[in-house]
């Protein structure tokens, strides 16, 4: 015979044993949405990353070294002056550059322009020639081209920039001003009469 503490605990057996059952169900429910949820998130990470643009490669180290950074500089010199943006021309001076300008007591555009600075700046291009003999500086010859008010006549000369490394930054460090022909023909009828 049977007594009644043993029926309650068959009873509570078979509770327990209906209890896991059902609790079972519901882990393997959670599990199954925990795991979708995951595949899901995956998937969704995946896809921002794909679509997400390359990281750009830092810049290469400023260098005189690299003719490409030096053109680059010295183009974008030219684009100031030629465009007659003098501001935005001497912030790419070196300190001695602009040292050399206060001495002077002369504009950026009467020191580098010289007897041109009255013209019209209808040209500024590098040329081919270049001197890197001197370390740590570049020197690059650009062609200018001039033309007065009433655009009668255009004249050309080549003004030498130099190019230095400042601070990690390739700026202008100096120039020869430009002087018209005829300046030029009388100096060096001069310098050769003194020779004489």
């Amino acid at each position: 015979m049977r007594t009644i503490f043993e029926d309650t605990n068959a009873k509570a057996e078979m509770e327990e044993v209906s209890y896991r059952g059902n609790e079972n169900k519901y882990t393997l429910l959670l599990l199954w949405l925990v795991a979708l949820v995951f595949l899901g998130g995956t998937w969704g990470v995946y896809r921002w990353a794909d679509s997400r643009p390359a990281v750009e490669p830092p810049p290469p180290p400023v260098s005189l070294d690299d003719p490409k950074q030096t053109i680059d500089a010295v183009s974008k010199f030219n684009r100031f002056v030629a465009y007659g943006n003098w501001p935005e021309a001497e912030a790419m001076l070196s300190s001695a550059a602009k040292q050399k300008l206060s001495a002077e007591q002369k504009t950026l555009r009467e020191s580098l322009l010289g007897d041109y600075k009255d013209d019209k700046i209808v040209g500024a291009e590098i040329t081919n020639s270049n001197d890197r003999s001197v370390p740590g500086v570049v020197r690059e010859d650009c062609l200018y081209k001039f033309t007065d008010n009433n655009y009668t006549k255009v004249d050309q000369t080549i003004i030498p920039l130099a190019l230095v490394n400042e601070n990690s930054r390739l700026v202008i460090d100096g120039w020869e001003g430009a002087k018209k022909p005829e300046e030029q023909k009388k100096e060096g009828g001069s310098k050769i009469a003194g020779k004489k």
